[in-house]
């Protein structure tokens, strides 16, 4: 009988290097920018959080829970903008902003 893999194992397998997981995120933030869609975004953080650190680790280093943190990531959370910069300093990254040129 065929085994099938799932989209999320592919996924998982595509993030399995450093590499990978920051160009994913730097792809999902570029898309965030375009269309606004959060839950989007959440998601893919959510992905590398699985592919990287794990919840266990994550909710260890943030302090917060691992029922919040899959809540928050979930894409249907409403995360304070200081969860996410937490979430994203426990996986190597730094949250900033620059300003548009005109």
């Amino acid at each position: 009988m065929r085994t099938y893999r799932t989209l999320d194992t592919l996924i998982q397998e595509k993030l399995a290097t450093a590499e990978n997981r920051a160009a994913y995120l730097d792809i999902a933030v570029e898309d965030y920018v375009e269309t606004g869609d959060e839950a989007e975004l959440l998601l893919a953080i959510r992905q590398v959080v699985q592919a990287g650190i794990g919840f266990a680790k994550l909710a260890e280093e943030t302090g917060l829970s691992r029922e919040s943190l899959y809540k928050t990531l979930s894409g249907k959370g409403n995360p304070k903008l200081k969860t996410i910069k937490e979430i994203l300093a426990a996986l190597g990254y730094t949250l900033y902003f620059k300003k548009q040129s005109a």
